[in-house]
């Protein structure tokens, strides 16, 4: 809940009840990714959100080893299996939006058949769930093919199976499905439709705030294979001061000269890597330099400004948290001068903020464009950022969510990146170090903002 705007006694915002979000599409068009992603976006906005797959629900009860024969919705004897699954998937979604807390769900199945979602919709409408369909078409066969061998033969389905034969049956799958796909056309219905992953899209019907806002994010997403690193600006020559903005010490462009290095072997040691798995080279691949405007961000960025493929950019939004009457102050400082304050702090780190200052959670809310454009970007993104506005970003791609009075705790040492992978199934995330005889170990122990 790392944005979340403001707090209601019934945990519901901006006025919008509950909203299940019910995908329709074949499979690999795309339908997990988006679902995982807008379900990250929502939960950092504050709204209780869960996504419900219904594979997970088709496995607890028939297991993973199932026949084709259960993805053709023409096979009468399977229907009795599949609507057994999709309605213990409905009735878990119907219990988390009026008994369990939740305002959004998404029932991320492939609802191919007009009949089926109105009798889905119509259930939810008992509830007074307001449904919103999304619709993933693919015309490029291209994606379709990349999506299954990225994605779906790394699924639990296929988690023991040789690749190529995973590939097969998962085809074999969508074939099965494929007659019986009827695409959404009821115009009274709230509806997305998503062509080619983002290519273009189509609005109908769509009601209130909320699903405005589910709206304007899913016109930001991609599926896009991309790697975000996130890294702290180098040492100052005044590095407890905020409004002094000091340019970089020595020991600070020792670090960035590091970074620099550290950043290029990874990404080597990755398109290598990626190249004898896959053929794709990914040599020529754009790095996006993003760094604050401080000066020490931005001197550390200039490392990479003059290397093949690499584009730097300073971001005001990406600035450190403004720390106000407690600059140049330790914690203990803070403790004798301002006693209640601090007592303030320690409740609630997250959210107190210091006279003249920034919260953490000022911070997360000013990120928000920050965040919507790395969800639009296909290239490789650097950020380089003091601490805090690392600890924002960090927690929004954390992958089971984190807790708001964790985020101040995130260590961003110098001695080390972090690597961040945005998948269908979560963000994988990595910490990989900085040569530790060429870091100066004394630089990671201070804390900026």
């Amino acid at each position: 809940m790392a944005a979340q705007l403001y707090k209601t006694h019934s945990g519901q915002l901006f006025h919008a009840g509950s909203i299940v979000i019910i995908n329709v599409g074949l499979p690999a068009r795309g339908k997990t990714h988006g679902s995982r992603s807008l379900i990250r976006y929502m939960n950092w906005l504050g709204v209780q959100s869960k996504s419900f797959h219904m594979g997970q629900y088709r496995r607890r009860l028939y297991g993973p080893d199932i026949s084709a024969d259960y993805f053709d919705l023409g096979n009468k004897e399977m229907a009795e299996s599949r609507v057994k699954a999709e309605n213990s998937c409905i009735e878990d979604i119907i219990e988390y939006l009026t008994t369990g807390g939740g305002q959004l769900a998404i029932f991320d199945a492939s609802n191919l058949r007009a009949a089926r979602r109105r009798q889905i919709y119509d259930k939810f409408e008992e509830f007074k769930i307001r449904p919103l369909f999304i619709e993933y078409i693919c015309e490029n066969e291209a994606i379709v093919d990349e999506n299954i061998r990225k994605v779906k033969i790394s699924s639990p389905d296929y988690i023991t199976m040789d690749p190529d034969v995973a590939v097969s049956d998962f085809k074999e799958r969508i074939a099965r499905m494929a007659p019986h796909y009827e695409t959404i056309e009821d115009t009274d219905l709230s509806y997305i439709k998503l062509y080619n992953v983002g290519e273009h899209f189509v609005v109908n019907n769509i009601r209130g705030y909320l699903q405005s806002r589910v709206v304007f994010y899913m016109m930001n997403l991609h599926i896009s294979d991309r790697t975000i690193y996130l890294a702290r600006s180098g040492e100052s020559s005044n590095e407890g001061s905020y409004k002094a903005d000091a340019p970089l010490s020595a020991t600070g462009h020792n670090y960035a000269r590091n970074l620099r290095d550290a950043i290029t072997r990874r990404i080597e040691e990755r398109n290598k890597g990626v190249l004898a798995k896959t053929g794709v080279d990914m040599s020529h691949r754009t790095l996006k330099v993003w760094t604050s405007t401080h000066v020490k961000s931005y001197q550390t960025a200039e490392y990479f400004a003059h290397r093949e493929n690499v584009s730097v950019r300073r971001r005001m939004l990406l600035k450190g948290l403004n720390p106000g009457v407690c600059e140049n102050l330790t914690l203990e400082e803070v403790k004798e001068k301002f006693p209640s304050e601090y007592q303030s702090y320690l409740r609630d780190p997250y959210h107190h903020r210091y006279s003249l200052a920034e919260s953490y959670h000022d911070v997360s809310v000013r990120l928000e464009p920050v965040i919507l454009e790395l969800e639009r970007e296909h290239d490789d993104i650097l950020i380089i950022a003091p601490e805090s506005a690392l600890r924002c970003i960090n927690a929004y791609f954390a992958p089971q969510g984190m807790p708001d009075s964790l985020i101040p705790t995130l260590a961003f040492p110098r001695s080390i990146f972090v690597e961040l992978t945005p998948t269908a199934y979560g963000c994988k995330e990595r910490r990989i170090g900085i040569s530790p005889s060429n870091v100066d170990s004394s630089s990671s122990d201070s804390e900026d903002t």
